[in-house]
């Protein structure tokens, strides 16, 4: 099948090789969204006069996919977000962010940009797929306002954990049915996903607590938009500092200052622990060959990588694959 830059792009690997799935997402710019009036929710009639989004996100797009019992796939596409409902079915996880979860019919899953992720499906799946990027709206007019201004001084220093899933509230699953109905007799269009998109939200913001959304959203709230945001978005391209920075678009000296103050630590550093963390979490799975990894990450000769291995994540690949396969 055939394949777009601004999509999904999943790899589905069967015994007899893999095929691409990918999903378009064109674009066009949708300024306002008239707030909801009221909303009645068992016999209780509450006002709202503004909703906590106002955003026009980038890749803003809707997607139905299904899958086969034994099939796995990967996000291959990791610049946008990306909110995933399982209407049934069942699938195993792993990621970056979290070492294994499962997903059934009814939840909810948030995977945020510049994450790794990889699935086996363990019984047939059918899912809905929204992805968006809010990298480039102003803060007090994104999907962040309404979780900055309920968010709470973590307490002991302890910072929130990343809850990557939620149980579905019959709003978000009857919602999820509106889009399903929308894709199959072909009524999508960039508009109509703009405003589904602020309405998911509106839906997130009023059935579930502020604690639960700040735990399912932790890797974009923990963003400070734009710097963070930048960074996350560009740091897999660099490969040192004044590469970030460029791509950033920030001069060496200053970048290096905000970077310290943004992220508590050297860039060479941050760029070395997450290059660490990536590679290790390719070389859990034993089918990626490590000449796949050496080029991914452009190193010049196996024995570079063998030494980086041993030196950023103490031992050899060969060991680290041993220790850590899936």
């Amino acid at each position: 099948m055939g394949t777009e830059n601004n999509g999904l792009r999943l790899v589905v690997y069967h015994s007899t090789g893999c095929t691409e799935l990918s999903g378009r997402h064109p674009e066009r710019t949708e300024k306002q969204i008239i707030p909801y009036p009221s909303i009645q929710f068992m016999n209780e009639t509450k006002t709202y006069h503004h909703l906590p989004c106002n955003e026009t996100p980038d890749n803003c797009n809707f997607l139905l996919r299904s899958f086969r019992k034994g099939e796995t796939f990967s996000n291959t596409d990791k610049g946008m977000n990306y909110i995933v409902f399982c209407q049934k079915g069942e699938v195993r996880l792993t990621s970056s962010l979290f070492r294994k979860e499962m997903l059934h019919g009814g939840d909810i899953l948030f995977l945020p940009r510049m994450a790794d992720c990889q699935g086996e499906i363990l019984e047939d799946t059918h899912a809905v797929i929204h992805t968006f990027n809010n990298t480039v709206c102003r803060p007090e007019n994104c999907i962040l306002n309404y979780l900055y201004t309920h968010k709470k001084k973590e307490e002991g220093g302890n910072p929130t954990t990343y809850c990557c899933k939620l149980p579905a509230h019959e709003a978000i699953v009857l919602f999820m049915e509106s889009i399903r109905h929308y894709l199959t007799d072909g009524t999508e269009d960039i508009q109509l996903w703009h405003l589904k998109h602020k309405e998911l939200i509106r839906l997130f913001s009023r059935y579930y607590t502020p604690e639960e959304l700040q735990a399912f959203f932790h890797p974009m709230t923990g963003e400070e938009v734009p710097f963070k945001s930048l960074v996350l978005a560009h740091y897999m391209k660099a490969n040192d500092t004044q590469e970030l920075a460029d791509l950033c678009g920030y001069g060496i000296t200053t970048f290096r200052r905000i970077f310290k103050e943004e992220f508590g630590t050297a860039v060479y550093q941050w760029l070395l622990k997450k290059r660490s963390e990536h590679i290790l979490y390719r070389l859990s799975f034993p089918y990626i060959p490590f000449h796949d990894i050496i080029e991914e990450f452009n190193f010049a000769s196996p024995q570079q990588f063998y030494r980086f291995c041993k030196a950023n994540l103490g031992d050899s690949p060969t060991n680290l694959r041993k220790k850590h396969g899936q």
